[in-house]
């Protein structure tokens, strides 16, 4: 996690660290410390109250861990969103990072899709299942399919499989201890995390 020294005028330094990933999380904490020093809360509260923020959930929330495979879960479905966490993982300490991505509706899909198909640089593996249609339907103008199409001509090692039962036994297959899994997305892709982290062999954190 980002540790930093905050210098403030006539004061000194501070020692920082945060308990949440990302450079823009760094960002978020100095905005925040700079609107409660100005109201006159003391730096010290302050600086407590960010050490022991964990973050909220499905932004980077770390699930459990299992057979030494940290799953981590996140919200992002948009290519910023995902280029921005991803860019935050690769901080941190693993073996391999393995993205499960659920596109959200066919419409941002097909029109975000050469967006999309950058976005995942940071990423080892990508699974894509099925696009998550939420309140449209399907017709037939996209596809997942396009969009692994599209990873793998950026030379990205990505992969389709349809159904989340088929990438859990996937994942217990092939990722290994030291790797890191995370699910993305606005549907309900966290139910993968979710089931595998109720196999036997579960760690709580």
């Amino acid at each position: 996690y980002p540790n930093f020294m905050l210098n403030i005028k006539g004061k000194g330094l501070y020692p920082v660290k945060l308990n949440v990933m990302g450079i823009h999380n760094v960002y978020n904490a100095l905005a925040s410390i700079a609107a409660t020093h100005t109201l006159g809360v003391p730096i010290e509260t302050i600086l407590d109250a960010i050490k022991n923020y964990k973050g909220t959930h499905r932004r980077l929330e770390v699930k459990g861990i299992i057979n030494g495979i940290k799953i981590i879960d996140d919200y992002a479905h948009h290519p910023t969103e995902i280029k921005a966490s991803l860019d935050a993982l690769k901080n941190s300490s693993y073996n391999q990072l393995w993205c499960v991505f659920q596109p959200h509706t066919y419409t941002r899909t097909k029109y975000l899709l050469k967006d999309f198909a950058t976005a995942f640089s940071h990423a080892d593996k990508v699974i894509i299942p099925d696009i998550y249609a939420a309140r449209e339907k399907n017709t037939g103008t996209v596809h997942s399919t396009n969009l692994v199409a599209a990873l793998i001509k950026n030379g990205i090692d990505a992969k389709y499989i349809s159904s989340f039962e088929s990438i859990e036994s996937f994942l217990l297959e092939n990722a290994k201890p030291g790797d890191i899994i995370v699910t993305m997305g606005a549907g309900n892709v966290y139910t993968i995390g979710d089931a595998l982290l109720e196999t036997d062999e579960k760690k709580a954190i």
